[in-house]
Protein backbone atom coordinates (compact mmCIF):
# COMPACT_ATOMS: atom_id res chain seq x y z
CA UNK A 1 0.00 0.00 0.00
CA UNK A 2 1.40 3.37 -1.03
CA UNK A 3 1.60 6.37 1.28
CA UNK A 4 -1.22 8.01 -0.69
CA UNK A 5 -3.42 4.92 -0.20
CA UNK A 6 -2.70 4.92 3.52
CA UNK A 7 -3.76 8.56 3.79
CA UNK A 8 -6.97 7.88 1.85
CA UNK A 9 -7.70 4.91 4.09
CA UNK A 10 -6.98 6.92 7.23
CA UNK A 11 -9.32 9.71 6.12
CA UNK A 12 -12.03 7.19 5.12
CA UNK A 13 -11.99 8.53 1.54
CA UNK A 14 -12.04 5.03 0.06
CA UNK A 15 -15.16 4.24 2.08
CA UNK A 16 -16.89 7.31 0.66
CA UNK A 17 -16.06 6.30 -2.91
CA UNK A 18 -17.09 2.66 -2.54
CA UNK A 19 -19.19 1.92 -5.67
CA UNK A 20 -21.51 -0.31 -3.60
CA UNK A 21 -22.78 2.72 -1.64
CA UNK A 22 -25.67 4.96 -2.63
CA UNK A 23 -23.62 8.09 -3.27
CA UNK A 24 -26.59 10.41 -3.61
CA UNK A 25 -27.78 9.49 -0.10
CA UNK A 26 -24.24 9.91 1.26
CA UNK A 27 -23.93 13.29 -0.46
CA UNK A 28 -27.28 14.39 0.98
CA UNK A 29 -26.11 13.38 4.46
CA UNK A 30 -22.95 15.41 3.95
CA UNK A 31 -24.88 18.42 2.69
CA UNK A 32 -27.32 18.12 5.62
CA UNK A 33 -24.65 17.94 8.33
CA UNK A 34 -22.84 20.95 6.85
CA UNK A 35 -26.14 22.84 6.97
CA UNK A 36 -26.69 21.74 10.59
CA UNK A 37 -23.26 22.97 11.66
CA UNK A 38 -23.69 26.33 9.95
CA UNK A 39 -27.18 26.91 11.33
CA UNK A 40 -25.79 26.21 14.81
CA UNK A 41 -22.96 28.67 14.11
CA UNK A 42 -25.58 31.31 13.32
CA UNK A 43 -27.67 30.34 16.34
CA UNK A 44 -24.74 30.74 18.73
CA UNK A 45 -23.42 34.00 17.27
CA UNK A 46 -26.61 35.85 16.38
CA UNK A 47 -28.86 36.75 19.35
CA UNK A 48 -31.62 37.47 16.84
CA UNK A 49 -31.18 34.24 14.89
CA UNK A 50 -34.93 33.55 14.77
CA UNK A 51 -35.22 36.48 12.38
CA UNK A 52 -32.06 35.61 10.45
CA UNK A 53 -33.17 34.53 6.97
CA UNK A 54 -30.20 32.22 6.40
CA UNK A 55 -30.86 30.49 9.73
CA UNK A 56 -34.56 30.08 8.97
CA UNK A 57 -33.84 28.73 5.50
CA UNK A 58 -31.45 26.08 6.89
CA UNK A 59 -33.35 25.00 9.99
CA UNK A 60 -36.59 24.52 8.07
CA UNK A 61 -35.25 21.36 6.40
CA UNK A 62 -31.76 20.37 7.69
CA UNK A 63 -32.62 18.30 10.78
CA UNK A 64 -35.78 16.87 9.16
CA UNK A 65 -33.61 15.72 6.24
CA UNK A 66 -31.09 14.18 8.63
CA UNK A 67 -33.96 12.26 10.26
CA UNK A 68 -35.43 11.19 6.91
CA UNK A 69 -32.09 9.85 5.73
CA UNK A 70 -31.81 7.84 8.95
CA UNK A 71 -35.21 6.32 8.19
CA UNK A 72 -34.05 5.56 4.64
CA UNK A 73 -31.73 2.80 5.85
CA UNK A 74 -34.30 1.14 8.14
CA UNK A 75 -35.26 -1.37 5.45
CA UNK A 76 -31.72 -2.76 5.48
CA UNK A 77 -32.12 -3.74 9.14
CA UNK A 78 -35.04 -6.15 9.03
CA UNK A 79 -32.77 -9.17 9.24
CA UNK A 80 -32.51 -8.42 12.96
CA UNK A 81 -34.99 -9.53 15.58
CA UNK A 82 -36.62 -6.75 17.60
CA UNK A 83 -34.50 -7.37 20.77
CA UNK A 84 -31.28 -7.54 18.76
CA UNK A 85 -32.15 -4.39 16.83
CA UNK A 86 -32.93 -2.50 20.04
CA UNK A 87 -29.64 -3.63 21.58
CA UNK A 88 -27.73 -2.61 18.46
CA UNK A 89 -29.33 0.83 18.38
CA UNK A 90 -28.92 1.32 22.12
CA UNK A 91 -25.16 0.87 21.69
CA UNK A 92 -25.13 2.96 18.51
CA UNK A 93 -27.20 5.88 19.79
CA UNK A 94 -27.89 6.00 23.52
CA UNK A 95 -24.40 5.05 24.73
CA UNK A 96 -22.86 8.08 22.92
CA UNK A 97 -25.81 10.20 24.10
CA UNK A 98 -24.97 9.52 27.75
CA UNK A 99 -21.17 9.52 27.29
CA UNK A 100 -21.24 12.97 25.71
CA UNK A 101 -23.59 14.10 28.48
CA UNK A 102 -20.92 13.00 30.97
CA UNK A 103 -18.28 14.90 29.03
CA UNK A 104 -20.41 18.05 29.13
CA UNK A 105 -20.96 17.54 32.85
CA UNK A 106 -17.22 17.31 33.53
CA UNK A 107 -16.40 20.31 31.34
CA UNK A 108 -19.20 22.68 32.24
CA UNK A 109 -21.11 21.57 35.34
CA UNK A 110 -18.91 19.65 37.78
CA UNK A 111 -17.23 22.85 38.98
CA UNK A 112 -20.63 24.44 39.69
CA UNK A 113 -21.60 22.02 42.48
CA UNK A 114 -24.14 20.29 40.22
CA UNK A 115 -24.63 16.66 41.26
CA UNK A 116 -24.06 14.11 38.50
CA UNK A 117 -27.21 11.99 38.78
CA UNK A 118 -29.67 14.90 38.97
CA UNK A 119 -27.86 16.35 35.95
CA UNK A 120 -28.24 13.10 33.96
CA UNK A 121 -31.88 12.84 34.99
CA UNK A 122 -32.46 16.37 33.72
CA UNK A 123 -30.94 15.31 30.37
CA UNK A 124 -33.27 12.32 30.22
CA UNK A 125 -36.30 14.48 30.97
CA UNK A 126 -35.16 17.16 28.50
CA UNK A 127 -32.94 15.54 25.81
CA UNK A 128 -32.74 18.90 24.06
CA UNK A 129 -30.06 19.83 26.61
CA UNK A 130 -27.85 17.13 25.06
CA UNK A 131 -27.50 15.34 21.74
CA UNK A 132 -31.27 15.14 21.33
CA UNK A 133 -31.11 13.77 17.79
CA UNK A 134 -29.60 10.47 19.07
CA UNK A 135 -32.34 10.13 21.68
CA UNK A 136 -35.15 10.87 19.25
CA UNK A 137 -33.67 8.66 16.54
CA UNK A 138 -33.46 5.71 18.96
CA UNK A 139 -37.11 5.88 19.99
CA UNK A 140 -38.44 6.67 16.51
CA UNK A 141 -36.47 3.82 14.96
CA UNK A 142 -37.48 1.41 17.74
CA UNK A 143 -41.17 2.26 17.26
CA UNK A 144 -41.25 2.00 13.47
CA UNK A 145 -38.99 -1.08 13.35
CA UNK A 146 -41.25 -2.90 15.82
CA UNK A 147 -44.41 -1.98 13.90
CA UNK A 148 -43.06 -3.13 10.54
CA UNK A 149 -41.44 -6.24 12.01
CA UNK A 150 -44.79 -7.32 13.50
CA UNK A 151 -46.52 -6.62 10.18
CA UNK A 152 -44.05 -8.81 8.32
CA UNK A 153 -44.08 -11.61 10.89
CA UNK A 154 -47.88 -11.70 10.69
CA UNK A 155 -47.65 -11.66 6.87
CA UNK A 156 -49.68 -8.45 6.63
CA UNK A 157 -47.24 -6.95 4.13
CA UNK A 158 -49.92 -5.74 1.73
CA UNK A 159 -51.23 -3.55 4.58
CA UNK A 160 -47.76 -2.34 5.53
CA UNK A 161 -48.18 1.23 4.26
CA UNK A 162 -51.40 1.63 6.23
CA UNK A 163 -49.71 0.43 9.42
CA UNK A 164 -46.90 2.95 8.91
CA UNK A 165 -49.43 5.73 8.37
CA UNK A 166 -51.25 4.61 11.53
CA UNK A 167 -47.93 4.71 13.38
CA UNK A 168 -47.49 8.33 12.26
CA UNK A 169 -50.95 9.20 13.59
CA UNK A 170 -50.17 7.51 16.93
CA UNK A 171 -46.81 9.27 17.17
CA UNK A 172 -48.52 12.61 16.60
CA UNK A 173 -50.47 12.09 19.85
CA UNK A 174 -47.25 12.16 21.93
CA UNK A 175 -47.66 15.78 22.95
CA UNK A 176 -46.09 15.69 26.43
CA UNK A 177 -43.09 17.98 26.71
CA UNK A 178 -40.98 15.47 28.67
CA UNK A 179 -38.58 12.62 27.85
CA UNK A 180 -38.24 13.96 24.32
CA UNK A 181 -41.80 12.98 23.39
CA UNK A 182 -42.53 16.29 21.72
CA UNK A 183 -39.40 15.95 19.58
CA UNK A 184 -40.32 12.34 18.71
CA UNK A 185 -43.77 13.55 17.75
CA UNK A 186 -42.32 16.25 15.52
CA UNK A 187 -39.70 14.14 13.76
CA UNK A 188 -41.36 10.73 13.46
CA UNK A 189 -43.18 11.64 10.21
CA UNK A 190 -39.81 12.48 8.64
CA UNK A 191 -38.32 9.20 9.83
CA UNK A 192 -41.29 7.28 8.42
CA UNK A 193 -40.97 9.27 5.18
CA UNK A 194 -37.42 7.94 4.93
CA UNK A 195 -38.80 4.40 5.00
CA UNK A 196 -41.21 5.29 2.19
CA UNK A 197 -38.41 7.01 0.25
CA UNK A 198 -36.41 3.78 0.32
CA UNK A 199 -39.44 1.71 -0.66
CA UNK A 200 -40.30 3.97 -3.62
CA UNK A 201 -36.81 5.17 -4.44
CA UNK A 202 -36.98 4.12 -8.10
CA UNK A 203 -40.20 6.08 -8.54
CA UNK A 204 -38.67 9.20 -6.95
CA UNK A 205 -35.61 8.92 -9.17
CA UNK A 206 -37.79 8.58 -12.26
CA UNK A 207 -39.84 11.67 -11.32
CA UNK A 208 -37.01 13.74 -9.86
CA UNK A 209 -36.85 16.28 -12.72
CA UNK A 210 -40.52 17.14 -12.30
CA UNK A 211 -40.14 17.31 -8.52
CA UNK A 212 -37.05 19.53 -8.78
CA UNK A 213 -38.83 21.89 -11.18
CA UNK A 214 -41.68 22.26 -8.70
CA UNK A 215 -39.59 22.83 -5.57
CA UNK A 216 -37.39 25.42 -7.27
CA UNK A 217 -40.50 27.60 -7.32
CA UNK A 218 -42.42 26.29 -4.31
CA UNK A 219 -39.72 26.21 -1.62
CA UNK A 220 -38.68 29.90 -1.84
CA UNK A 221 -42.35 30.93 -1.86
CA UNK A 222 -43.26 28.77 1.13
CA UNK A 223 -40.23 30.00 3.05
CA UNK A 224 -41.43 33.61 2.97
CA UNK A 225 -43.97 33.14 5.75
CA UNK A 226 -42.08 30.49 7.75
CA UNK A 227 -41.08 31.08 11.37
CA UNK A 228 -39.32 28.66 13.68
CA UNK A 229 -41.18 28.89 17.00
CA UNK A 230 -44.26 30.81 15.98
CA UNK A 231 -47.18 30.59 13.62
CA UNK A 232 -46.39 31.68 10.05
CA UNK A 233 -46.86 35.31 9.13
CA UNK A 234 -50.12 34.53 7.28
CA UNK A 235 -51.76 32.84 10.31
CA UNK A 236 -53.93 35.91 11.20
CA UNK A 237 -55.44 35.70 7.70
CA UNK A 238 -56.32 32.03 8.28
CA UNK A 239 -57.99 32.96 11.56
CA UNK A 240 -60.09 35.57 9.79
CA UNK A 241 -61.22 33.00 7.25
CA UNK A 242 -61.70 29.91 9.44
CA UNK A 243 -61.95 31.35 12.95
CA UNK A 244 -61.20 29.10 15.92
CA UNK A 245 -62.43 25.92 14.22
CA UNK A 246 -59.05 24.21 14.22
CA UNK A 247 -58.81 24.31 10.45
CA UNK A 248 -56.30 27.16 10.61
CA UNK A 249 -53.97 25.11 12.83
CA UNK A 250 -54.34 22.08 10.57
CA UNK A 251 -53.33 24.18 7.55
CA UNK A 252 -50.32 25.48 9.49
CA UNK A 253 -49.24 21.92 10.36
CA UNK A 254 -49.49 20.84 6.73
CA UNK A 255 -47.68 24.01 5.64
CA UNK A 256 -44.72 23.33 7.96
CA UNK A 257 -44.29 19.83 6.57
CA UNK A 258 -44.55 21.21 3.04
CA UNK A 259 -41.74 23.67 3.81
CA UNK A 260 -39.53 20.89 5.20
CA UNK A 261 -40.12 18.41 2.38
CA UNK A 262 -39.78 21.00 -0.38
CA UNK A 263 -36.53 22.15 1.28
CA UNK A 264 -35.26 18.57 1.27
CA UNK A 265 -35.95 18.17 -2.45
CA UNK A 266 -34.38 21.58 -3.04
CA UNK A 267 -31.22 20.40 -1.26
CA UNK A 268 -31.31 17.19 -3.32
CA UNK A 269 -31.36 19.32 -6.46
CA UNK A 270 -28.33 21.31 -5.26
CA UNK A 271 -26.47 18.08 -4.53
CA UNK A 272 -27.29 16.83 -8.03
CA UNK A 273 -25.78 20.00 -9.48
CA UNK A 274 -22.53 19.17 -7.70
CA UNK A 275 -22.41 15.63 -9.11
CA UNK A 276 -20.02 16.45 -11.96
CA UNK A 277 -17.48 18.30 -9.83
CA UNK A 278 -15.27 17.30 -6.93
CA UNK A 279 -17.58 19.02 -4.47
CA UNK A 280 -19.88 16.01 -4.85
CA UNK A 281 -17.16 13.66 -3.60
CA UNK A 282 -16.60 16.03 -0.68
CA UNK A 283 -20.30 15.81 0.21
CA UNK A 284 -20.10 12.00 0.03
CA UNK A 285 -17.10 12.03 2.36
CA UNK A 286 -18.92 14.31 4.79
CA UNK A 287 -21.87 11.95 4.54
CA UNK A 288 -20.10 8.87 5.84
CA UNK A 289 -18.80 10.98 8.75
CA UNK A 290 -22.03 12.91 9.31
CA UNK A 291 -22.99 11.29 12.62
CA UNK A 292 -19.43 11.72 13.91
CA UNK A 293 -19.51 15.42 13.03
CA UNK A 294 -22.89 15.79 14.69
CA UNK A 295 -21.77 14.38 18.05
CA UNK A 296 -18.51 16.34 18.03
CA UNK A 297 -19.33 19.75 16.58
CA UNK A 298 -20.83 21.11 19.80
CA UNK A 299 -17.34 21.13 21.30
CA UNK A 300 -16.20 23.68 18.69
CA UNK A 301 -19.30 25.69 17.81
CA UNK A 302 -18.62 28.25 20.56
CA UNK A 303 -15.20 29.20 19.17
CA UNK A 304 -14.66 32.89 18.58
CA UNK A 305 -15.07 33.50 14.86
CA UNK A 306 -13.43 35.96 12.53
CA UNK A 307 -15.10 39.20 11.50
CA UNK A 308 -18.80 39.88 11.86
CA UNK A 309 -22.07 38.69 10.38
CA UNK A 310 -21.84 36.15 7.60
CA UNK A 311 -18.05 35.97 7.73
CA UNK A 312 -18.17 35.11 11.42
CA UNK A 313 -20.83 32.43 10.95
CA UNK A 314 -18.82 30.92 8.11
CA UNK A 315 -15.54 30.91 10.03
CA UNK A 316 -17.13 29.31 13.11
CA UNK A 317 -18.85 26.70 10.96
CA UNK A 318 -15.66 25.80 9.12
CA UNK A 319 -13.72 25.62 12.40
CA UNK A 320 -16.39 23.38 13.93
CA UNK A 321 -16.34 21.00 10.95
CA UNK A 322 -12.54 20.86 10.86
CA UNK A 323 -12.32 20.42 14.62
CA UNK A 324 -14.90 17.63 14.55
CA UNK A 325 -13.09 15.82 11.75
CA UNK A 326 -9.75 16.13 13.53
CA UNK A 327 -11.19 14.88 16.83
CA UNK A 328 -12.92 11.99 15.08
CA UNK A 329 -10.18 10.84 12.71
CA UNK A 330 -7.13 11.47 14.87
CA UNK A 331 -8.50 10.31 18.21
CA UNK A 332 -11.98 8.83 18.53
CA UNK A 333 -11.74 6.42 15.58
CA UNK A 334 -8.21 5.34 16.51
CA UNK A 335 -9.19 3.19 19.47
CA UNK A 336 -11.92 0.59 19.82
CA UNK A 337 -13.08 1.86 23.22
CA UNK A 338 -13.43 5.47 22.03
CA UNK A 339 -15.21 4.36 18.85
CA UNK A 340 -17.70 2.44 20.95
CA UNK A 341 -18.28 5.03 23.69
CA UNK A 342 -18.21 8.29 21.73
CA UNK A 343 -19.31 7.20 18.24
CA UNK A 344 -21.35 4.08 18.92
CA UNK A 345 -19.24 1.97 16.57
CA UNK A 346 -18.51 -1.65 17.50
CA UNK A 347 -15.91 -2.41 14.84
Amino acid sequence: MTKRDKIRDFLKINDALDPARNHHIDALKGFAIIAVVFLHAIQVNDPHHDSNRAYLALISWAMPLFMLLSGFILSTQFGYSVPRYLKKNFLRLLVPFFVWALVNYVLYNSSQSVNLFPYLWSIVKSPGKGLWFLWVLFFNSAFLFTVIKVVRIKNWVRWENYFVIAAIVVARTASADIFGLSECRLYFPYYAAGFFAYKYYDFLIAKRKIIYAMVLVVFPLLLVGWRRNAFPTFYPVLLQIFGETGIARLIVSIYKYMVAFSGMFFSSFLVELARKIRLYNFFCWMGILSMDIYVCHGNFIYLRGLGEGGIRYFSVGVAAIMGSLALTLFLLKRFRITRMLFLGEKR
